[in-house]
């Protein structure tokens, strides 16, 4: 009897401490995607009895991060363990392209066996004929009607089973091509596809019965987000319209099916520590061969020093190309060139490569640099055709601004656009979007539209004749800073024309966002230089030349423009140079870079003519390009 007693103590003690393991379907409820990576959200309801369970979340990203692994669960509820493993066993429920491309090769596999078995057919009918020609026995004469008929027969069934074979091998070679493109296809998309899935099982003790709600949190990599912009402007009387968009992707192994996705500007992956000044030890600088293009690269080139990059972008003449867009590959980081084709833009370590386009020239690669890069744009063979500005005001067009908003911009949602909820965090901006969303594990892009804004800007023209006969259009954004907008590629149109793509520099805009839209044939700027006012005149061991030149403005337009002229005198780098009798009336004058700058109001139908003027003194022995 004591041993029955101690047997049934012990078998209540192991089952009191038995664990019971229980399978948990759960569903991704949300999606807070970051620049690179995203949390997830998982909930389950599970109904739990008192007692000790391992409760085991199946299907699971496979490329998750184990040390972000959150649980929460209501009620009387403790977690006591949460442990990550890989499941290689169970397959990820394969996408549904792959699914529709093997039924796709499923049925053209029978449809190319039954035409095989139909050749065959024909092939042994072909060699039946040919064995069978002889008619008649050994001493039995044949008619020779019958040997007509005989022959006839037998020509017209091989003509027609030659015309048969011929035919069903054309099918075969159809449904073979087609064969070849269906394997291609599904070897890239296999290729992508990481079958596994992997387990989250946790470890939790139910003090009463209980229906508890248990949340699952984790981060999973192989997705983020980039943000690109379309700016479309009406006419210069009426305001900018600029779409800020979202482009979100991921293969992190889970569908995200109708979930409440989250947009942060934040990025998990960035090192959070605080840098650490060391020392800074003066060396002597030796400067590096020019960097070539990615096809010519200088061998021994030394990439790997981190900081500044800058430059100058001009084209096969040596002309500036103001506004083109530079953007290191690979990341969201861009800057775009001022208006003498100047840059400068801050990489990382490694092997940085700039991507460098602009309006009407072929997109060009280039390894980065730490000193100054001299770039050359090749023309587009498909270039777009000049911008015609047909509408100049100074007109606002602007009302109903909310309240509160700054008086520069408003909120512009299109009808059918997705509504988005913004909030604002120490660090980071968070985009919420409020109707649900899906994003298949496909490697696609997909674009949410975060918001539209309605920005007043001032617009005018720029030019610089020294370098480029044709005026641009620009526009200039004040309060830009409020929309909190992030560095990206835009997409800029014109009267309902797209002129091209552009970098949104919002690192380096300052108070004032500038945008390129473009040229505009309707204003006319010359610069000519007026020989019956320049010379050369020697004296002693000395020359001297004298420049005038006159820069004609011209307005063709129906309205009062305003414009910017930029010109330049030279700057001597020697004692024996001197820069002397310099005249620029109407213009303001940089100390330092010998700018010439002229701001200007041109009327309708009207032109303008400024005009300025230097001498340079140097050795008649010398030559000097002034021109």
């Amino acid at each position: 009897m004591r041993q029955l007693i101690m047997s049934l103590a012990c078998l209540c003690i192991l089952q009191v401490n038995a664990q019971t393991k229980k399978t948990v379907d759960s569903k991704i409820e949300k999606v807070t995607v970051f620049l690179q990576g995203a949390q997830t959200q998982r909930g389950a309801k599970v109904s739990l009895t008192p007692g000790k369970y391992e409760l085991v979340f199946q299907s699971i990203s496979p490329s998750i991060d184990a040390q972000s692994i959150q649980v929460k669960a209501d009620g009387a509820i403790t977690v006591l363990s949460v442990i990550h493993q890989q499941n290689f066993m169970k397959e990820q429920q394969k996408q549904e392209e792959i699914r529709e491309l093997e039924t796709q090769k499923e049925a053209l596999l029978e449809k190319i066996a039954l035409q095989r078995n139909i050749l065959n057919v024909f092939k042994q009918e072909e060699a039946m004929l040919l064995k069978n020609q002889q008619i008649g026995g050994a001493n039995t004469g044949l008619k020779a009607a019958d040997l007509k008929e005989a022959a006839d027969f037998q020509r017209n069934r091989l003509t027609e089973v030659y015309q048969k074979q011929m035919e069903t091998d054309r099918v075969i070679k159809k449904q073979d091509a087609e064969m070849a493109k269906l394997n291609k296809q599904l070897a890239e998309l296999n290729q992508k596809a990481d079958i596994s899935t992997s387990e989250i099982h946790v470890t939790v003790n139910a003090k009463e019965t209980t229906n508890s709600q248990f949340t699952l949190t984790y981060l999973v990599r192989k997705s983020g987000w980039y943000p690109t912009y379309d700016i479309r402007v009406k006419d210069i009387s009426s305001p900018i319209n600029l779409q800020y968009k979202a482009n979100v992707s991921q293969q992190s192994g889970e569908d995200w099916k109708d979930v409440k996705l989250y947009l942060s500007t934040g990025n998990p992956n960035e090192d959070g520590t605080k840098p650490v000044i060391n020392p800074w030890f003066l060396k002597y600088y030796y400067p590096t061969a020019s960097v070539n293009p990615l096809q010519g690269r200088v061998p021994g080139l030394s990439l790997n020093t981190p900081g500044m990059v800058s430059g100058r972008i001009t084209d096969q003449q040596g002309n500036p190309v103001p506004g083109a867009s530079i953007l290191i590959k690979g990341t969201k980081t861009g800057a775009a060139a001022d208006a003498n084709g100047n840059f400068s833009i801050r990489t990382g370590t490694g092997n940085p490569v700039l991507e460098i386009s602009a309006v009407g020239m072929e997109r060009a690669e280039y390894y980065a640099n730490s000193g100054f890069m001299n770039i050359t744009l090749q023309p587009s063979s498909n270039a777009l055709s000049e911008v015609v500005v047909i509408g100049y005001s100074g007109g606002s067009g602007y009302d109903d601004y909310q309240p509160g908003a700054s008086p520069n911009y408003r909120k512009k949602k299109e009808l059918t656009a997705i509504n988005t909820t913004t909030s604002y965090q120490p660090t980071t901006t968070i985009y919420e979007i409020d109707d649900p969303y899906t994003v298949l594990n496909d490697g696609k892009t997909y674009t949410v539209d975060i918001d539209g804004y309605e920005l007043k800007a001032q617009f005018e023209y720029y030019a610089a004749p020294k370098f480029e006969p044709d005026a641009f259009l620009t526009a200039r954004i004040a309060d830009w800073q409020e929309l909190n907008l992030l560095p990206g590629e835009a997409n800029l149109f014109f009267e309902g024309t797209f002129l091209g793509k552009s970098t949104l520099d919002v690192m380096n805009a300052g108070d004032t966002l500038n945008l390129s839209l473009g040229r505009d044939k309707g204003v006319v700027v010359k610069r000519t230089l007026l020989k019956e006012y320049s010379s050369r005149k020697f004296m002693g061991s000395n020359k001297t030349d004298t420049r005038q030149y006159e820069i004609v403005v011209r307005n063709n337009k129906q309205q009062p423009i305003s414009i910017t002229i930029d010109d330049q005198f030279p700057i001597s780098t020697m004692k024996e140079i001197e820069i002397q009798d310099r005249k620029y009336d109407g213009a303001k004058l940089d100390d330092d870079t010998q700018k010439l700058t002229w701001q200007l109001t041109v009327d309708p139908k009207k032109e303008n003519k400024l005009g300025f003027k230097y001498e340079v003194k140097y050795p008649r022995d010398k030559v000097l390009q002034l021109d």
